[in-house]
């Protein structure tokens, strides 16, 4: 078993103008980080007691050294860790760059992506924005404003390789006895349950209807009833019988029986990819204490290679997942039984898939166009998963915060992911200006 303690990443962005977090629970491999002394060094930012800070100013620019050491309380040094703080100043890319970015349950909302974006392109919000307007073009089936992406709850890589999973994007065909239905009805709009569905094809027994806005989740609730909600002429009730998803992994293609990147973008009037951005997987880490990822690793090498070759000029970046709740989450999810309820066996897992993706990017035949982008270290696991306030026992009143959920983050958590890819985003974006 790997006994390290530290896990710091070779390299971390920063920006000007920009507070970096460095969060000692996210570099740190225990279930209690704050037994030891953390002794931290760098000739910029300032130590705290959960975490390290640096707001790099105008002028900057550059790297500098950053070294954790952690102490026993008798001075005994246990393990040490250095990294490469590496300050970038923003700069606008010569050519509009096409982003995709792709992922699981964490990216199914658009929230990262799109603050990555708006925090690049905009010149409002908090923080406020760069304002270097009409840079990026984020490509993507699913769509938050402006910014297109992927993601799929549930999924892991062999989902984005092969064509297992059912698509939080894909249509739904529905069978019926009898329907009165023709072309004057096409593009109609229908709700099923509270969702809303637009026809799309049109079958003496069956038709398809695709997702209407706001109709992405993996695997939505048919009811016993479609009823219009707009458009068409034939506006009764449809009754179904029976109903099934299409398959949905937007990279498929079934002569190659995989990705295909280019055929993706063609299907969908894409220009390209100029950058791909994948933070995969919390499903499937099966394994506490896991350190074989066998598993993932065919589907992550055919997902790269096939970007590579649809797109020579293409970089990967591949983005480590955080790490769980640490105060309750776990149980409120998966309760004192199976792999997943084992806290600090699934923190361990967390640690050691990073490392696994960033030796992955290291190795010779990808070094050169792809990077590992350590997403646990600027993640506040403590106070960015979702809680609740309980009573601290059953005979008193007083209230402690208690985690509500094992993976998923808060909406600060989701925003905070959107910070990290920001700060790769301005660092990949200052070599194309």
């Amino acid at each position: 078993m790997n006994k390290k303690l530290l896990y710091l990443a070779e390299n971390y962005d920063l920006v000007i103008g920009d507070t970096f977090e460095l969060f000692y629970r996210g570099v740190v491999r225990s279930m209690n980080p704050y037994k030891y002394y953390i002794y931290v060094t760098s000739p910029k930012g300032r130590p705290y007691p959960r975490y390290y800070t640096y707001t790099p100013g105008v002028g900057e620019e550059g790297d500098y050294p950053l070294t954790i050491t952690l102490y026993d309380d008798f001075g005994n040094a246990l393990d040490t860790a250095t990294t490469n703080l590496h300050v970038v100043k923003p700069a606008r890319p010569k050519k509009k760059m096409n982003i995709l970015c792709v992922g699981d349950s964490i990216t199914f909302n658009g929230v990262w992506p799109y603050e990555g974006y708006r925090r690049f392109t905009k010149d409002d919000g908090a923080p406020v924005g760069l304002g270097f307007k009409d840079s990026l073009n984020f490509i993507g089936t699913m769509q938050k404003e402006e910014v297109g992406y992927e993601g799929y709850g549930g999924w892991q890589w062999r989902h984005f390789v092969k064509n297992e999973a059912v698509s939080t994007t894909s249509s739904v065909w529905i069978e019926v006895e009898s329907h009165n239905l023709d072309e004057n009805d096409q593009h109609s709009t229908w709700k099923s349950n509270n969702l809303q569905w637009v026809l799309e094809s049109i079958e003496e027994k069956k038709l398809k209807f695709k997702r209407g806005p706001g109709n992405y989740s993996c695997l939505p609730t048919i009811g016993e009833v479609f009823t219009n909600v707009d458009g068409g002429i034939h506006t009764g009730d449809i009754k179904v019988s029976k109903y099934y998803f299409e398959k949905g992994n937007p990279f498929y293609d079934e002569e190659l029986d995989g990705p295909n990147f280019k055929k993706y973008c063609l299907d969908n009037n894409f220009e390209g990819i100029d950058y791909l951005y994948v933070l995969l997987t919390w499903n499937g880490q099966y394994k506490p204490f896991n350190e074989d990822f066998s598993h993932f690793e065919p589907f992550i090498v055919e997902f790269i290679n096939r970007a590579k070759e649809d797109f020579p000029n293409i970089k990967v970046r591949l983005i480590g997942i955080h790490s769980p709740s640490i105060d309750g989450g776990i149980a409120a999810n998966y309760g004192a039984s199976g792999m997943y309820s084992d806290v600090f066996g699934e923190v361990t897992t967390a640690f050691n898939y990073d490392l696994y993706l960033e030796n992955l990017c290291k190795r010779d035949e990808y070094k050169d166009f792809c990077r590992y982008i350590d997403m646990k270290a600027q993640f506040d696991v403590e106070y960015n998963m979702p809680a609740a306030m309980y009573k601290v026992n059953m005979r008193n009143e007083k209230l402690e915060r208690i985690g509500t959920n094992g993976v998923h983050p808060t909406m600060e958590g989701y925003l905070q992911i959107g910070d990290v890819f920001y700060r790769a985003l301005v660092a990949d974006m200052e070599k194309e200006a």
